[in-house]
């Protein structure tokens, strides 16, 4: 085999992580543009929800190709 499963799973999961950091980000902006001062905390999650989806994306992606193609 040339590509290891759990590698295979690690880079979708690293792609979908890092699409989803930039979506997140999106929102945040257009968020902050549109109402500045109405959702003060939620800048902060989305915050940490983007950086955690980027980080445990990966790890879950390799967990699930070593499970479906062991």
């Amino acid at each position: 085999m040339i590509l290891d499963p759990g590698l295979l799973g690690a880079l979708v999961g690293l792609a979908v992580g890092v699409l989803d950091f930039f979506v997140i980000g999106y929102v945040m902006e257009r968020m902050a543009r549109e109402r500045p001062t109405e959702r003060l905390g939620a800048k902060t999650a989305l915050n940490v929800a983007r950086v955690s989806q980027l980080i445990l994306f990966p790890v879950m992606g390799w967990f699930v190709g070593q499970t479906i193609a062991p």
